[in-house]
């Protein structure tokens, strides 16, 4: 049933997303410049990518000629921005490479927690998935690649007391490392995959969320203690292991329910994003980030409060932040991005069609789709 809600959130969000009109087949704007977001990739599909751009005439821009060119000042030229999430590890093996064979640019936006190694060391990743700062240095000094900030923890927090369910090995091992919401745990924070057994509620960005919900500790440790104790892997085979952890879960719940995370500590952790990211920039790679790409989608009012705060000159969101980019209100400002699926709708020899796009989204979907939000 979940599989069900989560596809049709994801159909209804692609019907509710912004498409611009090249992507329609009809011709790009004199001025336009289509934004493209990358996230994992291999030099064989990236460079599929750069050669049907080369072929067609677009030039890649830096972040400082794309800023220009929203102002009025560029080159009356076919242009697009290629921009990555993440800073995953394949960024620095696949990608790179191939922007140094055409000679393309793009910009990095990188989440600062998943930088940090051993000690905060420059030469390790917290994950094996992403790049070590030392890593992006080596990018920064190819001239090709702009970095720029991606928050910090890449987090999704617990918003409510809604259980959605418990984490399984099949679950573990489909979702992504992101998709599993931010635990509090001993006094602190925990990101990750979780341990089986742990309770997973109803969750939101952290910097799109309006509120954390904290949940249980007693009702956590009394689940995954449980499925340690009745053999790990092998708990989830036997017939009523969903009632018998839910009735455990609920009896812990009832000795110690969660809580809301009051309103000041709350604004106080999304203000930790900017924070943090702000001092491992200034920290490892010598300067302080103007720009923030979102996670996931484009952040709260309050999140958009912080980030102008903090200093920071524009923010990306995603193809469903097209129409909300346009007003007049933000106190930072807002630029929409499409998926990389989408770059070969552009004008040009080899060019796909929507219908052809959007089919190939549709049998994705299945593989794309977050567990919790």
């Amino acid at each position: 049933m979940r599989d069900i809600l989560r596809l049709y959130r994801g159909l209804r969000g692609m019907l509710t997303t912004h498409y611009p009109n090249f992507a329609l087949g009809m011709p790009l704007g004199p001025t336009e410049t289509p934004i493209f977001i990358y996230h994992d990739v291999t030099s064989e599909e990236f460079g599929a990518d750069l050669q049907f751009l080369r072929r067609n005439g677009y030039r890649t821009l830096s972040l400082r000629e794309f800023f220009e060119r929203a102002d009025g000042k560029g080159k009356p030229e076919k242009a697009v921005l290629i921009t990555f999430d993440d800073a995953r590890k394949t960024f620095y093996t696949e990608a790179l490479p191939a922007l140094r064979a055409f000679g393309a640019r793009a910009t990095l936006f990188a989440p600062t927690y998943w930088m940090m190694g051993e000690a905060n060391s420059p030469e390790t990743s917290r994950h094996d998935l992403f790049m070590s700062w030392m890593e992006l240095r080596r990018a920064l000094d190819s001239g090709l690649v702009d970095v720029q900030s991606h928050g910090s923890r890449h987090a999704l927090v617990c918003v409510s007391n809604k259980l959605l369910g418990f984490a399984t090995p099949a679950m573990l091992n489909r979702f992504d490392i992101y998709d599993w919401p931010m635990r509090h745990q001993g006094g602190g924070d925990v990101l990750g995959r979780p341990l089986l057994g742990t309770p997973v509620y109803d969750s939101s960005p952290l910097l799109s969320a309006s509120n954390r919900y904290i949940e249980s500790t007693a009702a956590t440790h009394a689940c995954v203690e449980m499925v340690a104790r009745e053999g790990g892997d092998r708990f989830f085979s036997q017939k009523g292991w969903s009632q018998a952890l839910r009735s455990i879960y609920e009896r812990a719940l009832g000795r110690e329910p969660g809580r809301q995370l009051p309103k000041a500590d709350f604004r106080s952790l999304v203000a930790s994003e900017f924070e943090q990211s702000r001092d491992e920039f200034r920290r490892h790679l010598g300067y302080e980030p103007d720009t923030m790409a979102y996670p996931w989608k484009l952040g709260s009012p309050l999140s958009l409060e912080l980030a102008a705060r903090f200093g920071l000159k524009a923010v990306f969101g995603v193809a469903l932040d097209y129409r909300r980019a346009r007003s007049k209100r933000l106190p930072v400002r807002v630029f929409g991005r499409l998926k990389c699926d989408w770059l070969p709708t552009l004008p040009g020899d080899g060019r796909l069609g929507l219908t052809t796009v959007a089919a190939r989204k549709l049998c994705g979907f299945s593989k794309t789709l977050h567990l919790a939000h």
